[in-house]
């Protein structure tokens, strides 16, 4: 019976020296798996933050996706214990669907884990990016010169682009014409212009200045002077010729049969720093439509 109790405490010993051999062990992985699992949590975390981070961008218009295929490369661009490496932009299908797949490597006690997250959004760009938006085809002519993008053919719409319908930027509007004089003065500010009949909003004087934010409903017709900032012409004829000057950007919301040309002598010249001064005097947004359909990490 004492042999048998002593082998029995012998079996025991050496079960539960497997067991504790077999802990130890085990014990021993645990810090390289904490390390791990955080550092993937880590990762997770900030490929998120670098898909905010670009959307951020985009809606704020500090940039714009107008190919099919973009790609942001960065060097030492610190976040949550790690580094953002790239973010890639793809338009999808017909070019309102972009797809952004973020980059990024994370440290977590000498764990470094790439990772990478992707979102899909419904991406609208911005309209304030163009020195001349249009409803329908724009005729370019004689010695004229456009600086900046032309983007013809635009579904506009006032209220989408400034956030108010014509009325109420019209209520807001420093000075409010209806069928003025050639030349007119002053147009700074907010200007609304209604030209009724055959009317026109007319500028001709090389002396003739205006600034901010013009707002024509009816025929527009510039032949001399400089404007500096945002011209919105609404249903009438758009008419550049001679020796007219704008900085900033127009929309030609024209309807289908009026013309639209610019021609001459004219300069239009794209001013993102005129338009952006105005858009934040007014509170105006200039980043683009977004909304997210996936978020997948």
């Amino acid at each position: 019976m004492g042999k048998l109790l002593i082998i029995i405490l012998l079996m025991l010993t050496a079960v539960f020296a497997t067991i504790a051999v077999s802990v130890q062990s085990k014990s021993a992985d645990i810090p390289d798996l904490i390390s791990s699992n955080i550092s993937e949590i880590k990762a997770k975390s900030l490929s998120n933050e670098a898909l905010m981070y670009s959307i951020r961008q985009l809606n704020q218009g500090s940039l714009s996706v107008s190919e099919s295929s973009v790609s942001q490369t960065f060097s030492d661009f610190d976040v949550l214990d790690g580094t953002i490496d790239s973010i890639k932009y793809v338009m999808i299908g017909s070019g309102d669907t972009l797809k952004i797949t973020s980059y990024v490597t994370a440290n977590v006690n000498g764990k470094r884990t790439q990772y990478q997250s992707i979102a899909e959004i419904l991406y609208t760009s911005a309209s304030f990016d163009n020195a001349i938006t249009c409803s329908k085809d724009l005729d370019v002519t004689g010695s004229s010169t456009i600086i900046g993008n032309v983007e013809e053919n635009v579904d506009l719409d006032f209220a989408t682009v400034f956030g108010m319908t014509m009325a109420q930027m019209r209520a807001i509007a420093d000075n409010d014409y209806t069928n003025p004089p050639n030349n007119v003065t002053p147009v700074n500010g907010i200007t609304y212009i209604e030209a009724t009949g055959n009317n026109k909003a007319h500028f001709t004087n090389h002396h003739w200045s205006g600034s901010g934010i013009l707002i024509v409903d009816g025929e527009f017709h510039m032949t001399g002077g400089t404007f500096d900032g945002i011209i919105w012409v609404e249903g009438g004829r758009f008419m550049m010729s001679g020796n007219g000057l704008v900085q900033g950007t127009i929309f030609i919301n024209s309807e289908p049969d009026e013309q639209t040309k610019v021609t001459g002598n004219c300069d239009v010249y794209y001013d993102r720093d005129i338009i952006q001064q105005l858009l934040s005097t007014y509170n105006i947004s200039s980043g683009p439509a977004i909304t997210i359909i996936s978020w997948n990490n």
